[in-house]
């Protein structure tokens, strides 16, 4: 495909202030016009023939072009003289259009890899139009179209929409790749205007012309308002449109459902359940507006299980993308598995009931987004609620951020311990977005003379952010090239009825002390490492519950409230101390009791029993420690004396 078409005959009148006199497609954009970003944008995909389709103020735009030589490719400007509807116009000069060729709006700012959009289409040449379509965060003023999993355009939904009804947020972006021989049956003798995404689009699909879909969050926006141009042009200066093209690798955030977005409702089959958490979709919008891609990845076995039909599971998707879009937030992607490998459930679907690649913790749905969306698991993140997500992060290479809603990591399906743990997602965003780059930013100079096999800990009281801070700096040596593990005391903490008095009395000191002995001595050989893991809910101790194969050089994190208080700590390349407010930990502690089932009035107790037994204990070992207060939420500043 080398031809472009695009649509610049607009007047703008919405952004008169703005223009004087230009016409819209000559509106300035950080110091180049909007029309030179988009011809530059074709020209570097291979498109060597431009056809303007011109009508308000029409010489402006073809002395421009003269004035830029037509960029060293074929550039003509045609004025239609009266307006005919973007379709119009198209349909207007078909003998001079290609077989297949691609459609622009003169008013939208774009950053897309047009050679992946083009050949989505010529891979389907029954397709009589391809449509770019994305999610924005404005859908209910937005029109919107409904595609099916194939990919075909099923419907068109127009604004307004109705207001009891749900939608998907798959907005029409004015973006198109056409083959004219599905057009010829509409040319028309009469100068009336046709619209695409109102007249034209909707028609073909009643005839049973194919057109199809393509779903991509890259960056294209409208300027047609003075807000709207203003936002572009911030984007431009601050980056996010060069970054935003699927010809660069992307972060995301891969985002569980049940428990995580919405209040967990065991087996959510009706769109009735469907309630967004608290929170949720703020730190969705966070995560859209600092430009991160958002991938739902949920397993659905109601599917299977014949409690839920997929009409059902699309109608609960589209109240999710509904109530997101109402707070400006939006999902780039939603997938989900069917499946379930046990059967024996009345009215089961035994063509779902198979072990598939996609049910979590296989990643089989985080591998579609990574093709489907040039996805860099080192720079994303996996965010939910049970000890399935934190595994299916860990077999993708994702960081995981366990949030304690939901299953709150209940389950104890696999032994695996999240990287971060959040009390909800809102703050799990703010660990992402604030707390995890202010760490890494303050410290990474420091972690740079740490000799290889060296030995870092980490103390503190409970709950003041110590795994948090672990787990950053482990990301921070990773980033260096430096194979970097973390260790929790927290694994040697004994079952209740085996305990001892004291904080130290809670641990198995002697085979913590052990291990980190090994670590310490560790030579030539891989040492294998088997660890216990402490279930917190059970309040019991496991032994032999997971194992770790380490390097001589590898670097390994010793964090928890012993960590200061072993024998290892003395040889330790650096000490670290985690602080924070009492009155914030003692909500955190109270919160975590609460969460163990615990009354208030004993969680409340054994807090102050804490205060007494462990607090003076702990504060003693933070001699000759770096001291670090990692900043809350809300806050910007890490304290280091």
């Amino acid at each position: 495909m080398r031809q472009v078409v695009i649509l610049a005959g607009g007047k703008g009148t919405r952004l008169k202030e703005r223009l004087g006199d230009l016409p819209k497609p000559l509106i300035d954009v950080c110091g180049i016009p909007l029309l030179e970003h988009q011809i530059l944008l074709a020209k570097r995909y291979g498109f060597d023939r431009v056809l303007i389709l011109v009508n308000h103020k029409a010489q402006q735009i073809v002395d421009f072009c003269a004035v830029k030589g037509n960029w060293g490719i074929a550039v003509e400007c045609i004025d239609d003289h009266v307006p005919l509807g973007t379709a119009g116009a198209v349909l207007n000069i078909l003998d001079r259009l290609d077989e297949q060729f691609l459609v622009m709006y003169g008013d939208t700012m774009l950053e897309i890899d047009l050679k992946r959009f083009c050949q989505a289409h010529e891979r389907l040449p029954a397709s009589g139009a391809t449509l770019f379509l994305h999610p924005n965060d404005h859908p209910h003023d937005s029109d919107l179209v409904e595609m099916a999993e194939s990919g075909e355009i099923t419907q068109f939904h127009p604004y307004p929409h109705q207001a009891d009804r749900f939608y998907p947020n798959l907005v029409n972006a004015a973006l198109y790749c056409l083959s004219r021989a599905a057009l010829v049956a509409y040319r028309r003798d009469n100068r009336t205007e046709l619209d695409f995404g109102k007249h034209l689009f909707p028609q073909m699909i009643r005839d049973g012309v194919m057109l199809r879909g393509y779903n991509s969050p890259e960056y294209i926006k409208d300027c047609g308002t003075p807000d709207r141009i203003d936002k572009v042009r911030a984007d431009f200066n601050n980056g996010k449109i060069a970054k935003a093209s699927l010809a660069h690798k992307q972060a995301a955030v891969f985002l569980d459902r049940d428990g995580t977005l919405l209040e967990e409702v065991n087996h959510l089959n009706s769109v009735d359940q469907v309630r967004l958490l608290d929170g949720a979709a703020s730190a969705i919008r966070r995560f859209n507006r600092e430009g991160y891609k958002t991938c739902l990845v949920t397993n659905q076995p109601v599917i299977a299980r014949g409690e839920c039909t997929i009409d059902d599971l699309t109608q609960i998707h589209h109240k999710l993308e509904t109530l997101l879009g109402r707070e400006a937030a939006y999902l780039d992607r939603v997938y989900y598995c069917p499946h379930h490998p046990d059967k024996g459930f009345a009215g089961e679907r035994v063509d779902l009931k198979i072990a598939c690649q996609c049910r979590k913790p296989n990643t089989g749905m985080i591998d579609q987004a990574v093709i489907e969306l040039n996805i860099d698991c080192a720079d994303s993140w996996l965010i939910g609620d049970t000890s399935t997500d934190v595994a299916t992060a860990r077999r993708a290479g994702l960081k995981s951020i366990l949030v304690e809603t939901g299953y709150a990591g209940k389950d104890n399906k696999y032994p695996v311990i999240a990287d971060f743990i959040a009390p909800d997602l809102e703050t799990a965003a703010a660990l992402i977005l604030d707390i995890y780059p202010l760490v890494i930013e303050k410290f990474a100079a420091v972690l740079t003379g740490v000799e290889p096999g060296g030995l870092i800990f980490i103390g503190g009281q409970a709950r003041s952010g110590k795994s948090t801070y672990a787990s950053i700096l482990k990301y921070a040596l990773l980033g260096m090239g430096r194979q970097c593990h973390v260790l929790s005391t927290d694994r040697w903490i004994l079952s209740e009825a085996d305990r001892f008095p004291g904080v130290l009395g809670r641990h198995d000191m002697m085979s913590l002390n052990l291990c980190l002995a090994k670590l310490h001595l560790r030579g030539e050989r891989p040492l294998t490492l088997s660890l216990p893991l402490y279930l917190k809910q059970e309040r019991l101790h496991q032994k032999d519950a997971d194992s770790l194969v380490i390097q001589r050089d590898d670097i390994v994190i010793i964090e928890g409230v012993a960590a200061l208080a072993t024998d290892a700590a003395k040889h330790a390349a650096m000490r670290f101390y985690v602080e924070i407010e009492e009155a914030e930990r003692q909500n955190r502690l109270l919160a975590e009791y609460s969460r163990r089932g615990y009354t208030s009035e004993d969680a409340a107790f054994i807090y102050r029993e804490r205060l007494l037994d462990e607090v003076p204990t702990i504060d003693e070992l933070k001699q000759d420690a770096i001291k670090v207060k990692l900043p809350l939420k809300n806050e910007k500043n890490i304290i280091q004396t």
